[in-house]
């Protein structure tokens, strides 16, 4: 698979940095996957996009964004011991926070945050997703 040997990693490689932000700056980026997909798979322009990611068994970039960032946060719950020390401030816990059982206290704890910039810090976006 071509995709999977030259695309796929290009695309994996720092996609927790680039693809935090809004979805209009990653529109040119998913438009020319789905082009790439579909000249692979030798498909029609109008093929729906769905089925181009089905067939290859992936996700578009939005998706997969947010996959990587759950994978992230379920390192940090389960494996934080394997992480570096740097990802330990990330591990806040609602029962770091307060000490009454609730059915939340063993989420992530979530800050608010009024800025857009706030929004997208990947303890945030972790404790969100």
């Amino acid at each position: 698979m071509l995709y999977f040997a030259i695309i796929y990693p290009r695309i994996l490689y720092g996609i927790e940095v680039y693809a935090n932000t809004f979805q209009s700056n990653l529109h040119e980026l998913m438009v020319l996957n789905n082009r790439l997909l579909r000249i692979l798979q030798h498909r029609k322009p109008k093929t729906n996009n769905s089925e181009l990611y089905l067939l290859y068994n992936t996700l578009p970039i939005n998706v997969l964004f947010k996959y990587q960032m759950l994978l992230h946060a379920h390192s940090i719950f389960y494996n934080s011991d394997n992480l570096p020390k740097i990802f330990m401030t990330d591990k806040l816990m609602n029962s770091d926070v307060h000490s009454h059982n609730t059915r939340s206290s063993h989420d992530f704890h979530r800050l608010t945050c009024n800025t857009s910039p706030g929004s997208k810090v990947s303890l945030n976006i972790c404790s969100r997703l």
